[in-house]
């Protein structure tokens, strides 16, 4: 089996928690090794980040709406991402033992976008930052809403964090003061997109439905899928039963190809490497 072969054959069965602190991780490594290019050639004017990053600027906003949802998957260095992912794995584990990867998938990336909605809004509302310049990376606004989803669902879960058993009511409340403390001291952006994040979280759970980012998700790629797919092709000269691989490729075309079981994944992509 080729490189490519295991990578794909690797994200096929990787759950929705574990591609999402993957793909943290790739997004922070990625820029430090395009700086280092820059840096060679003396192009050390140009960040790669600035297009990804989301700003409190509305005509910064206008321009690359993505950065809504890009700022989420960057971070400023080790630490930051370091403590996101613990956080990310620990809150994230729980929410989908309760709920599932969908739920994951929706809370976190409403966590990120009404968290810089909030950010950027604040930053045109007081007067306190009437003038202030402010860029703002980091997956906590995401985190948040995990951690206060699953805190108003069962606010007495006791975690193990590290050497000590914790309930998710204590950290919530915990996390949720010092960021209202330390908006006035530093990283005022970053801090009020966390407040956002929980109060999302919170939201959500309650009756705030936000955006079903994974049947948008769905949608296209089921699109896409239908458009490479020949329903006339079949897997001949091999052992897998043709009607069972049809019957799996109706489900990706009525419900995409993440509704799939990891059997039925691991299936079609023995099956397809087989025909090759």
């Amino acid at each position: 089996m080729e490189l490519k072969d295991k990578l794909k054959y690797s994200l096929s069965v990787m759950g929705q928690l574990q591609k999402l602190i993957v793909i943290n991780i790739i997004f922070f490594i990625i820029p430090l090794i395009l700086n280092t290019f820059l840096w060679l050639f003396e192009l050390k004017d140009i960040s790669i980040l600035d297009y990804f990053v989301v700003e409190a600027d509305l005509m910064s906003l206008i321009f690359k709406p993505w950065s809504l949802i890009t700022y989420g998957f960057l971070h400023g260095s080790f630490s930051h991402l370091f403590w996101n992912m613990i956080m990310l794995f620990y809150f994230g584990n729980i929410l989908v033992n309760y709920f599932g990867d969908k739920r994951l998938l929706n809370v976190f990336f409403n966590g990120i976008l009404f968290g810089g909605i909030i950010y950027i809004i604040s930053y045109n509302l007081f007067p306190v930052f009437t003038g202030v310049s402010s860029k703002m990376i980091g997956s906590s606004a995401g985190v948040m809403a995990i951690l206060f989803y699953i805190t108003s669902y069962n606010p007495n879960h006791t975690i193990r964090f590290f050497f000590v058993n914790i309930k998710l009511l204590y950290i919530a409340v915990f996390l949720l003061l010092m960021d209202i403390i330390q908006i006035p001291v530093d990283n005022s952006g970053g801090h009020i997109a966390h407040l956002g994040g929980a109060l999302i979280g919170f939201l959500m759970f309650r009756s705030f439905k936000g955006i079903d980012f994974v049947d948008i998700y769905t949608n296209l790629s089921t699109r896409k899928n239908n458009k490479k797919i020949k329903r006339n092709k079949t897997f001949s000269g091999s052992n897998f039963d043709q009607k069972k691989i049809d019957s799996i490729l109706d489900k990706i075309s009525e419900s995409g190809y993440e509704s799939l079981t990891k059997e039925e994944k691991n299936y079609l992509f023995k099956a397809s490497n087989k025909k090759k």
